[in-house]
């Protein structure tokens, strides 16, 4: 039992790893595109994964897998409900995202339980497909209730 758990560990991390090779991929791929038409690589950078961020799909092809990765920011509609977040994104949707029990869940940089977001807060999470998210980043203060 304990061999399949550290297994499964190490496939969520090499999960992890991927997504953050990921996301360079699509910086350093798009720079060339960005210098054209969004100015400098930073100017892509905070275009696609700034403030103006509503959501974000990318789908990558791991040993034979198809990962459908989603990335949604939004502000925090009210604190968590169960295990789920309700984000009002940019462009006025609302998304129910599911948040996994294993989840890395950071606010203001600093490791926390997803029972310390509070209303207000803006929150990015990463998911692959309609799967829980492994990834909560949160920033702000919130409206304390």
């Amino acid at each position: 039992m304990f061999a399949a758990d550290h297994l499964e560990a190490m496939a969520k991390r090499l999960r992890w790893m991927a997504i953050g090779g990921l996301i360079t991929l699509v910086l350093v791929a798009g720079a060339a595109v960005g210098a054209v038409t969004a100015g400098s690589p930073k100017q892509l950078a905070d275009l696609l994964l700034g403030p103006r961020l509503a959501r974000l799909e990318a789908v990558l092809v791991q040993g034979g897998q198809v990962h459908d990765y989603r990335v949604d920011r939004g502000r925090l509609k009210s604190p968590p409900h169960g295990t789920s977040l309700e984000l009002r994104e940019l462009d006025g949707t609302v998304q129910v995202v599911p948040v996994a029990p294993y989840a890395q869940i950071t606010i203001n940089g600093k490791p926390a339980p997803l029972t310390s977001l509070t209303q207000g807060m803006t929150v990015t999470t990463v998911r692959d497909g309609s799967n829980p998210a492994q990834q909560v980043i949160a920033q702000g203060s919130g409206v304390k209730r």
